[in-house]
């Protein structure tokens, strides 16, 4: 089954995702992960992950900037909660209003 940009490529590793969105935090791109626990049946049907604020400054009300740490973990907590399912992560460029990266963070059981 092929998806996205690295679909040529074998699953990246957890370095090789986290040297994605540290690439992708530094351009300043909007991220979103998403998944699906069966492509084929579902009409190839993204059910979206929240990725909230890694935490908000006290003193100005203002939520921080994302850290690569605080998405893998996301990434993490969507893979507990949906073991079976791929999880896709997106970044999108808000000045060109593309979507600019777009792989396949975690595989179905991946690591057990």
């Amino acid at each position: 089954m092929r998806f996205e940009t690295f679909a040529f490529l074998p699953p990246l590793s957890p370095q090789q995702v986290e040297a994605q969105l540290i690439y992708a935090l530094q351009q300043g791109w909007l991220l979103t992960l998403d998944y699906i626990e069966a492509p084929y049946q579902s009409g190839w049907y993204w059910f979206p992950w929240a990725i909230p604020p890694a935490r908000i400054n006290s003193a100005t009300n203002q939520s921080e900037p994302l850290t690569a740490g605080h998405v893998t973990a996301q990434i993490e907590a969507c893979a507990r909660r949906h073991p079976f399912a791929f999880i896709r992560l997106s970044a999108f460029n808000a000045k060109t209003q593309q979507t600019d990266l777009s792989f396949i963070a975690r595989t179905p059981q991946e690591g057990s």
